[in-house]
């Protein structure tokens, strides 16, 4: 009877963990928030059973509180080859923002998007079941995100190789993959070989027909030693008997710009200040795409394999820049995920008509540089009219002369900025009032140059008058 009684309890006892243990398995995590700097070890959750895991794969949540009872941005922060996500949860910015961070750590402190040592298989081999799956980790991750209420647009931002798997995460977008933007820093898109590695999230470039629409900015050094800007083989990549090699930065840029619908061939180009290279950088902006996507790259003249680490006139492109451009696409409307659709471009949202008088406020500037006042952010309002001053009033509200195109002005001067209209502006509009002969012969002073670069001379302003002079 003993024996009876003891058997039972044992039985009951087994019974009762193995319960527990399945009911834990199919435990429903709810979303919260965590204080700054404190993210949340969501490791076992996200990892376990995926391919290619071990004891490398960490995964970090960085919740503000602010993001309970809204449906923020989801950004996925990427690091490069070798790194960590151990700064993000500082560095990251997501409680200022506010966005919901994502700090995976890739195995092997890398990401399996090209040839490297750490793989057992092939490149071509997509049926192989031992390297790292990066497509359906995230795919995965992005479930679970989904289930725990956090429901707003997938974003990732990565730096060389984290900017190569937010160029494939983006060029696989779609139902399983649904990214609604990428900042991809100092790399550009490979051109062969079309897939690699493991599963069928591996496309290297996007397809119409196969991938969705995806807002994209790219920014590159134009002498990257590591990822060349020119593109071709690369030593990061196996060099050239590898078989893998990038597309030149604008060819990339072309293609992100024809898959989504835009201008291709007539990007807006202005010239910009840096704190890299040549302290001058390039800025390309694709207008009239689909579905309000915008896809955007800064050439940052002369600067190398750290030009995700520099500003662009004062403001940081990690990650202050690449937040407002997330701001942007997230102003600029969601786009639903599926196959794109096909049809007339959706035009830009003009900006809110503003409630104060039809003038600029000649006191106001951004919180960054004094310098950035309504006149500057009239120079390109598109990419500046989003600023904000220290008491956080942006320039939509305190420079409506710039930033509104419905504010009449009378015989206001054109600006000459990438702003989408129905009708192009005149490219030579009638003076207003008479101009008056120069009082001094018409010549350029060959002693003058810009304060940034004795190079800047006024031959050198000539090249674009319009963003140099």
């Amino acid at each position: 009877a003993i024996i009876k009684i003891t058997t039972t309890k044992m039985t009951s006892f087994a019974s009762s963990s193995l319960l527990i243990l399945l009911l834990s398995s199919f435990r429903t995590y709810a979303l919260e928030s965590n204080p700054f700097e404190s993210p949340q070890d969501v490791t076992s959750q996200m990892c376990m059973g995926q391919q290619g895991r071990g004891t490398d794969c960490e995964v970090l949540l960085d919740v503000p509180e602010a993001c309970i009872p809204q449906a923020c941005p989801v950004v996925f922060f990427l690091h490069g080859s070798g790194g960590t996500i151990n700064w993000f949860a500082r560095t990251s910015g997501v409680h200022s923002i506010p966005v919901i961070g994502v700090y995976p750590q890739g195995e092997h402190n890398g990401w399996n998007t090209g040839p490297k040592n750490t793989n057992l298989c092939q490149p071509d081999d997509f049926e192989c079941t031992s390297d790292p799956d990066e497509g359906a980790f995230f795919a995965h991750m992005i479930s679970e995100l989904r289930s725990m209420g956090a429901n707003g647009n997938i974003y990732a931002i990565g730096s060389s190789n984290g900017g190569a798997l937010a160029n494939r995460l983006a060029a696989n977008a779609g139902t399983e993959l649904p990214i609604a933007g990428i900042v991809s820093l100092v790399t550009q898109l490979l051109l062969v070989p079309e897939r690699s590695g493991p599963g069928v999230l591996n496309y290297n470039y996007p397809m119409n027909g196969r991938s969705d629409f995806v807002s994209v900015l790219n920014i590159m050094g134009t002498a990257d030693a590591v990822i060349p800007y020119e593109g071709g083989s690369a030593g990061v990549l196996g060099g050239v008997e590898s078989g893998f090699r990038l597309m030149h930065a604008l060819d990339s840029m072309t293609y992100w710009a024809n898959h989504n619908g835009c201008d291709a061939e007539n990007p807006v180009q202005m010239t910009m200040m840096s704190n890299k290279g040549d302290l001058t950088a390039e800025h390309y902006v694709y207008n009239q795409c689909s579905e309000n996507v915008l896809v955007e790259h800064y050439a940052l003249n002369g600067a190398g394999h750290d030009a995700g680490q520099a500003s662009i006139d004062g403001v940081s492109i990690s990650y202050d820049l690449a937040m407002d451009f997330i701001r942007r696409c997230e102003g600029a409307g969601s786009h639903p995920t599926g196959t794109p659709p096909t049809g007339t471009p959706a035009p830009v949202p003009m900006a809110p008509t503003p409630s104060a008088p039809c003038a600029d406020d000649p006191t106001w500037h951004g919180k960054v540089n004094q310098l950035h006042t309504c006149a500057y952010v009239g120079l390109s309002p598109n990419n500046r009219c989003f600023f904000e001053d220290d008491q956080g009033v942006d320039a939509y509200t305190a420079c409506p002369v710039s930033c509104d195109a419905g504010c009449a002005v009378p015989n206001m001067t054109p600006v000459l900025a990438p702003v989408p209209a129905p009708v192009p502006a005149p490219t030579n509009p009638a003076p207003t009032a008479p101009i008056a002969a120069p009082s001094a012969p018409c010549v350029d002073d060959t002693t003058w140059h810009g304060k940034f670069s004795p190079d800047h001379t006024c031959a050198y302003v000539r090249l674009s008058p319009n963003n140099r002079c």
